[in-house]
C-alpha cells in the first residue's frame, strides 16, 4: 500500500512541472497586433460654375477610379441612373493642391470633422449632419497584407411625396459601398453627387438700385438653376502598425 502511494506522488510531481511549462507557454504567446488607422474627413460643397456644370472630372485627377451606382437602402433593385459616386484615391500632397485648385469649379465651402480612429473589425461612422451623408468605414487586412477600407456612404435625396393629394417633402435613403486599399497618407474621395435647385436672384444698378421706392426701377429678379457638387475626402494616417507575417503566429 505504501509503495502504491508513493509511486502515485512521484507520478503527480513528474507530470506537474510538464503541465505548468505548457500553460505558461500558451499564455505567453502575443496576440496579433490590432491594425488601427486615423481618418481625417472633410466635405466640400462646390457650387458649379457654367464651365463646370456638370461636375468635377474625377477620372482625370484620381488614381484608382471607378463609379458606383447609389441604391435605395430598402429597395436594392431600384435604379436611378442619376445617382452615382466617384471613388478614387489621391497622395496627401495632391490632396492639399486639389483643394486650393477646386475654386475654378465654383465656389467652394469646407465643412472638416474631428479626426477619428478605425480599428480592424470594428466598424465606425462619421457623420456629416449639415448635408445629410454619413459614411460607414470598415478596416481589415487582405491576406496580401495590404489594409482595406470598405467604404459605404449613406446620402439622402430631397424628394417629395403626395399625402391627401398634397405634397410633401421627404427625403429619399440611397447608399454605396465599395473597397479601397490605402497607404500611410493615402486620401479617399468620394465625389459625383450633384443636387440641382430652382434659386431666385436679384440684380441691380450700383447706388441706383438700392434708393428706396425709385430704386425698384433699376432692379430686377430672375430664376436659375443651380447645381452644388458634394465631394467627401477621407485621409488616412497608418498608426504604425506593420502588417503581419508568418513569424507573428509562432
Amino acid at each position: 500500500m505504501c509503495k502504491s502511494i508513493i509511486l502515485a506522488v512521484l507520478l503527480v510531481l513528474s507530470l506537474g512541472p510538464l503541465g505548468l511549462a505548457q500553460n505558461t507557454t500558451s499564455a505567453s504567446i502575443p496576440a496579433p497586433p490590432l491594425d488601427q488607422i486615423t481618418v481625417e474627413a472633410n466635405i466640400v460643397q462646390i457650387i458649379l460654375n457654367d464651365e463646370h456644370r456638370s461636375g468635377v472630372d474625377w477620372g482625370a485627377i484620381v488614381s484608382d477610379f471607378h463609379t458606383m451606382p447609389l441604391k435605395k437602402e430598402d429597395d436594392p433593385l431600384w435604379n436611378d441612373k442619376r445617382y452615382r459616386l466617384s471613388f478614387g484615391t489621391i497622395s496627401q500632397e495632391d490632396y492639399t493642391v486639389l483643394l486650393d485648385a477646386l475654386d475654378m469649379a465654383g465656389e467652394v465651402n469646407q465643412f472638416p470633422q474631428p479626426a477619428v480612429k478605425v480599428s480592424s473589425g470594428t466598424p465606425v461612422t462619421i457623420d456629416f449632419d449639415k448635408q445629410n451623408i454619413h459614411v460607414d468605414l470598415n478596416l481589415s487586412r487582405l491576406k496580401t497584407k495590404e489594409l482595406s477600407l470598405a467604404v459605404n456612404p449613406h446620402i439622402a435625396v430631397p424628394a417629395t411625396e403626395l399625402l391627401n393629394g398634397e405634397k410633401i417633402a421627404s427625403s429619399v435613403p440611397l447608399t454605396a459601398q465599395t473597397n479601397i486599399v490605402v497607404n500611410n497618407s493615402t486620401t479617399i474621395v468620394i465625389g459625383g453627387f450633384i443636387k440641382e435647385e430652382e434659386i431666385t436672384r436679384t440684380h441691380k444698378f450700383p447706388l441706383l438700385g438700392n434708393i428706396p421706392i425709385v430704386g425698384l426701377v433699376f432692379r430686377s429678379r430672375g430664376k436659375l438653376m443651380q447645381k452644388t457638387e458634394t465631394v467627401v475626402f477621407l485621409t488616412v494616417t497608418n498608426n504604425a502598425v506593420q502588417a503581419h507575417t508568418d513569424d507573428d503566429n509562432t
